[in-house]
């Protein structure tokens, strides 16, 4: 399923416009980037929670070319589901 098949499905299960449902979609994404990049985990009641994970920098080396690459800090999003979640996947 891409974006727009969707968007499109959440707009007729919630029955609001498709451009409603971009601003939501808009708005859960600041939300978890600027929570994340704070460190702070993003819980959804009965979905989940979105567990921010930093890794730090790393020096590594290049395969090709043998030199040695230093790789700044990233964090990365883990999506713990929740157990509701969890129970309706396994049912269906």
């Amino acid at each position: 399923m891409d974006y727009k098949q969707f968007r499109k499905r959440l707009s007729g299960l919630m029955a609001r416009p498709v451009e409603d449902i971009d601003a939501l979609v808009e708005g859960l994404a600041v939300v978890l980037r600027d929570s994340c990049a704070e460190l702070d985990s993003v819980a959804i009641p009965t979905f989940g929670t979105f567990v921010p994970v930093k890794h730090k920098e790393e020096i590594v080396s290049d395969l090709s070319t043998g030199r040695k690459m230093l790789l700044p800090p990233e964090i990365k999003i883990e999506f713990q589901p929740g157990g509701l979640l969890q129970k309706r996947l396994r049912n269906e």
